[in-house]
């Protein structure tokens, strides 16, 4: 009996500390009431608008609608055709009951709900139309049902070409109309990611920055100043901060201002990715196609650079590519996103200083976001693991050693890999927000589309930290096709996705994906190389400056100074739980004060009295208890706020498994 006590005050305490500290919302279990709003992410329902699905949430995002994304903490992905004879998915595809099994391989449903159809971009069915049961997969979102009114308004602009007049920020290129069902009934489901900000997006310009905004325009994602993004290259003068693409940023507004020869600038936070106070000035940067010849030149007064500092004196630096990699990497220190795709993932990770530039480069001037240089082995060079190497004399800090002759993989890091067989690659951790599909995953060709870990190099991930979600048969570290992680491998991606503690993961995260191009071909069905696209959209919305993350501090939508994450009741100023258990609910007095919970409240009319019925059940007593509280709990009403609170904290957290209804 001591030893329950001992625990049970040790778990109110953290609690109480938590909420005290405010710390970084935890994902958790919710329920959501019937006519809560759901935007389908799976084939069979939103085959043809599952891209500007994505458009559809930056929007509800932008109009202050929270929106959940609801992802099973433990599905599984089934990498074979629903429908192969004896190796069938247990979930059905469309109607759950039907016997119907998808053509094609999915991942475990992430709830299952009846629901009527709002919104059919498919054209199989009609407004009004009911699903008895469906096993909703691939990541869907959900607006609860006390904000459904206000998105209803949201979706009908998005959806509604009529009602673009009306509402311009709706107005887009590319037109599909959006799924968008409402639950007949209440359901359950693990809320992955509790989406409170659209996302601030900057795309690089580097040559093929087409590619990105052809993604961004086939989602209908805008840039800051509502303009879609430009369908084409940017030319002189027309991207950048003060232009009609303020978003688009080019080499020289990265860098910033480099200073001089006899005095260089190593300031990595005065470039376009920051305000003048230092902090990110967006959520996101992307690169798709940035070569290391770009990454590696240098330029003083537009022209060569002398060999040493004082045949340079005066002259000012105009461009210099390892800065750009430093203001990226500073630009990572902040709770934010970085994507690369094709040649741009070794143009950043493989960057190393340059020898030929003494004094040039600065520590700060570093790659390697996820791996690590190895150590390069002495000559001669008999690799035994596919690559070509070659000698370099004093190539090792003076010693002779074996590096890639490739100039992309130099400073590796990532050796570039042939893709893995399109049919079945291995796709890891389907519960991550990254890695959310239906349907299969075919690969492109391009450049590099693959990456290796070198065995001769003896290159690793940080932290050997799981960070590949698509690869190859013989992965991860052969033929890796798409991996996230924190900078530096500053936290596990998987461990940080189940619970993340205060203080943790304060820095950036970072995304790769092989390949040159993907489609923004739909149907999805009928265009399977679209779902890279899909895993780009995924990376814009899973960073944590979309959540509220540790830049902007946890959401507190009543003000109560309890955040949402572990209020039992986040939009009531006057209950939140009771984590000492006295009880009396500790936000009785309209904000979280756990000791002065049982004071009298001033109401304007003489307070209210000892023994009087408090927030939360309990009743005011003030000789019932020790310690001086006051309150005295009502049966065993008052631990439920606190199991709530706690399961949100994650103390009382239990892992779920959706299965499919019992026939």
């Amino acid at each position: 009996m001591t030893h329950t006590w001992i625990r049970s005050m040790s778990a109110a305490a953290a609690l109480a500390l938590a909420l005290s500290a405010s710390p970084a919302v935890a994902q958790y279990e919710r329920t959501f009431e019937a006519g809560s709003l759901i935007i389908p992410m799976d084939v069979s329902y939103q085959d043809t608008g599952m891209l500007q699905a994505y458009g559809l949430v930056f929007q509800l995002l932008a109009h202050d609608i929270t929106v959940y994304w609801v992802i099973d903490d433990e599905k599984v992905w089934h990498d074979a055709p629903c429908d192969t004879p004896g190796d069938e998915c247990a979930w059905d595809c469309a109607e759950e009951g039907s016997g119907d099994k998808c053509p094609f391989p999915t991942a475990s449903p992430d709830f299952y709900v009846g629901a009527t159809v709002l919104w059919d971009g498919d054209g199989a069915m009609r407004p009004g139309d009911t699903i008895m049961r469906h096993g909703y997969r691939g990541g869907p979102f959900v607006v609860a049902a006390a904000q459904a009114e206000a998105a209803r308004a949201i979706v009908d602009a998005w959806n509604d070409q009529a009602a673009w007049e009306a509402n311009p920020w709706a107005r887009r290129t590319v037109f599909e109309v959006v799924s968008v069902h409402e639950a007949s009934a209440a359901f359950g489901g693990f809320v992955r990611r509790e989406m409170i900000e659209a996302p601030t997006i900057a795309v690089f310009s580097d040559g093929n920055e087409n590619i990105a905004t052809g993604y961004l325009r086939a989602a209908g994602i805008p840039q800051s100043n509502g303009l879609e993004f430009p369908d084409g290259r940017c030319g002189d003068g027309d991207c950048g901060p003060g232009t009609d693409n303020p978003d688009m940023l080019t080499v020289q507004s990265v860098m910033g201002d480099m200073g001089t020869c006899e005095s260089p600038n190593f300031d990595h936070r005065n470039g376009a990715l920051f305000r003048e106070d230092g902090t990110p000035a967006y959520c996101q940067i992307m690169s798709m196609h940035w070569g290391v010849n770009d990454r590696e030149r240098v330029e003083c007064d537009g022209g060569n650079c002398p060999d040493t500092q004082a045949e340079c004196a005066g002259e000012t630096f105009t461009f210099h590519g390892h800065e750009v990699v430093a203001e990226v990497r500073e630009f990572l220190s902040f709770p934010t996103h970085f994507f690369a795709e094709c040649q741009a993932v070794n143009a950043y990770e493989n960057t190393v200083p340059n020898p030929d530039w003494p004094y040039l480069d600065d520590e700060g001037r570093n790659g390697h976001f996820l791996t690590t240089t190895g150590t390069p082995p002495d000559c001669p060079c008999d690799a035994t693991d596919g690559h070509s190497y070659e000698c370099v004399e004093g190539g090792c800090d003076g010693r002779d050693c074996c590096l890639p002759s490739n100039d992309k993989e130099r400073g590796a890091g990532f050796m570039i890999a042939d893709a893995p067989n399109s049919d079945r690659p291995q796709l890891l951790n389907p519960q991550v927000a990254y890695n959310q599909l239906d349907g299969a995953f075919r690969t492109v060709g391009g450049s590099e589309p693959a990456f290796n870990l070198s065995s001769f190099l003896g290159t690793r991930y940080h932290n050997d930290h799981s960070v590949t979600f698509i690869t190859g048969p013989d992965g991860p570290g052969d033929q890796d096709v798409w991996m996230t992680g924190f900078l530096d491998g500053d936290c596990d991606i998987i461990g940080y996705d189940e619970f993340a503690e205060p203080g943790e993961c304060a820095l950036g995260k970072v995304s790769y994906l092989g390949g040159h191009s993907y489609s923004t071909g739909t149907p999805i069905s009928g265009s399977w190389s679209t779902q890279g696209t899909r895993l780009f959209l995924n990376s814009l919305f899973e960073a944590d400056c979309v959540t509220g993350g540790l830049a902007m501090g946890p959401r507190d939508r009543d003000g109560d100074g309890a955040h949402d994450g572990v209020d039992a009741f986040p939009d009531d100023p006057t209950r939140c739980g009771d984590s000492d258990m006295d009880g009396c609910d500790d936000c009785a007095r309209g904000r979280f004060d756990p000791a002065n919970d049982c004071e009298p409240i001033d109401t304007g009319a003489g307070g209210l009295d000892a023994g009087s019925t408090s927030t939360d059940g309990g009743t005011r007593d003030p000789g019932s208890e020790t310690g001086g509280c006051g309150c005295r709990a009502s049966g065993a009403s008052s631990r439920a706020p606190l199991a709530a609170l706690l399961l949100g904290l994650g103390l009382f957290y239990r892992r779920r498994r959706t299965s499919p209804p019992s026939a």
